[in-house]
């Protein structure tokens, strides 16, 4: 009985000697192997340890899982920077498979790479102008509604340049924007192309044209440049205008912000000092301005809209009224803090009623003086031009009556030698 006892004791002990060497000593895995002969490089390159995690495929693996997160916004949302992502808009026509711009950021960022190009357009570093401008303005897409003015500058960095091939470029690509800063250079443009160089393709028609689409842009710029004297009588305080510089298109104030670039002390080689410049061309915007308004069947649509400035005018002060009205009533039930800075916006906003009166007060000296019942003139075209000094220069042959006899080549000789001769005394 006690050796029967023993022997079970003993088995305990062993298996529990068993079970703590165990533990205190596991099965070595693989990672202590050590190959040796023709296995030994392969176990320096690579490692047989199951439990090992390759960086390298780790990287690629948190890199993927990234990728499917992030999105690309330069790329995926290019040409729709300036969309508004607003509940109120977004039924109006919006593609739901397509990724919306996270906003404000974008336009924070078109805002602040067209102020980039400006600065660059200061120094007249205008290579990095025109990248940030042209940058912008593929973030911002080809939309006749534009955020940004870096299309603009960049139209007027192309005629300040002298690069109309880059300018006809540019509005082609923008053939819904009807700002009078795109279609009225477009217009100058095929001007001197036509008038002033002669260059082949270029024509009357397609200058006249252009002129048209800017006009139905923004019929004031039109009468701005047409009789500038007159308005000059009448405008002022212009420059303030072209500091703020955010006239909505088409608008009278576009057209005042446009007008008043001729008048700026500084240099300015943009709006109407760009027309100040090129021979001829006010004279040609005031004879086509008159011949399609007295005409009879041609250029119908044309003298519309010249015959409807007044009734276009009296809408932009009708919804001026009743914005500023909206402005005082909110400000009026609003917290001080709001009070005061919707009326520091207001002190630094022109007033459009001050400069439509003026406009209406120039259109009413033109109207009382009959100008536009005058006929149009051909003086400002060049052929024309020159044909008259050669007439002016040309020797002054005698006059034949068809009854007297005909002048022959040798009498025309002969009068020359003798107009020459007199000189000569």
């Amino acid at each position: 009985m006690k050796t029967a006892y023993k022997c079970a004791l003993l088995n305990c002990i062993n298996q529990y000697l068993k079970t703590a060497n165990l533990r205190k000593k596991p099965r070595p895995g693989p990672e202590t192997w050590k190959l040796r002969g023709a296995a030994r490089p392969a176990w320096e390159v690579y490692d047989f340890d199951t439990r090992y995690v390759d960086p390298h495929i780790k990287a690629l693996e948190e890199h993927k899982e990234k990728m499917q997160r992030s999105v690309n916004v330069l790329s995926v949302c290019r040409g729709r920077f300036a969309e508004d992502t607003s509940a109120e808009n977004d039924n109006q026509g919006s593609n739901d498979d397509l990724f919306k711009p996270p906003q404000p950021h974008c336009r924070t960022y078109l805002s602040l790479l067209t102020q980039l190009g400006s600065l660059h357009l200061s120094r007249k570093n205008y290579s990095s102008a025109r990248s940030s401008f042209i940058e912008a303005i593929e973030l911002e897409g080809y939309h006749s509604n534009s955020i940004t003015n870096a299309r603009y500058q960049l139209m007027n960095m192309y005629l300040a340049t002298n690069r109309p091939s880059a300018a006809r470029k540019l509005w082609n690509m923008l053939p819904t924007d009807s700002s009078a800063w795109i279609r009225y250079s477009a217009a100058l443009i095929e001007y001197v192309s036509w008038n002033l160089l002669g260059e082949d393709g270029s024509t009357q028609h397609i200058a006249e044209k252009a002129l048209g689409d800017a006009i139905r842009g923004n019929v004031y710029v039109a009468y701005y440049l047409g009789w500038k004297d007159t308005f000059d009588k009448a405008m002022e305080y212009t420059a303030d205008v072209v500091e703020y510089g955010d006239g909505n298109s088409g608008s009278i104030m576009e057209a005042v912000e446009y007008y008043g670039c001729g008048d700026m002390e500084e240099e300015d080689e943009r709006g109407l000092a760009t027309w100040l410049g090129t021979e001829g061309s006010l004279e040609w915007v005031r004879s086509f301005v008159l011949r399609v308004l007295n005409s009879t069947a041609n250029y119908a649509d044309l003298k519309a809209k010249l015959s409807s400035w007044e009734t276009k005018l009296a809408k932009e002060e009708e919804s001026y009224e009743q914005e500023s009205y909206e402005q005082e009533k909110e400000s009026d039930s609003g917290n001080d803090e709001q009070v005061s800075v919707d009326q520091h916006e207001e002190e630094e906003e022109p007033d459009l009623l001050m400069y439509s009166g003026m406009f209406r007060t120039a259109m009413d000296w033109l109207q009382d003086a009959g100008e536009f019942i005058k006929s149009p003139t051909d003086h400002y075209i060049q052929h024309v031009v020159q044909e008259k000094m050669k007439r002016e220069d040309a020797p002054n042959y005698p006059i034949v009556e068809e009854d007297d006899a005909q002048i022959t080549s040798d009498d025309r000789e002969s009068y020359a030698d003798s107009e020459e001769s007199d000189e000569n005394e």
